[in-house]
């Protein structure tokens, strides 16, 4: 090993732009898990498309995906189709994910519409 030079740690690539209504919680060195990604206190249809391309970038990464939605005081069916979409998605492919946390607001308008067993709240994160 003498006279070879100590090889720098690759950089990590800086994660795409994502949309407003997702926000990226810090996290640990060590952490084994992604940082969760947030959803806003309000998640409407105006945020779809983007959260739907963060969501697929981060599905095609393969790595588990973790949401925080304790902050969520509105959401719209149409955020919640997308949610549930993403889920049947990380099952077939046997990609983990999972909650950090759900508010009650996502929650009850999750089971309102019917979607609350497709979302897997029950699931550990």
């Amino acid at each position: 090993m003498i006279g070879q030079k100590k090889r720098k740690p690759k950089a990590k690539r800086a994660p795409p732009n994502e949309p407003a209504a997702v926000k990226r919680l810090p996290q640990a060195e060590c952490a084994p898990q992604p940082a969760p990604l947030r959803l806003d206190a309000r998640v409407t249809i105006a945020q779809a498309a983007d959260l739907h391309r963060t969501l697929a970038a981060r599905v095609a990464d393969g790595g588990p995906i973790v949401l925080d939605g304790t902050e969520v005081r509105e959401i719209d069916t149409a955020i919640l189709q997308l949610l549930a979409s993403l889920w049947r998605t990380t099952r077939e492919r046997g990609t983990p994910c999972a909650w950090q946390g759900a508010s009650d607001v996502l929650r009850n308008t999750a089971a309102l519409i019917g979607v609350a067993e497709a979302l897997h709240f029950h699931d550990p994160a």
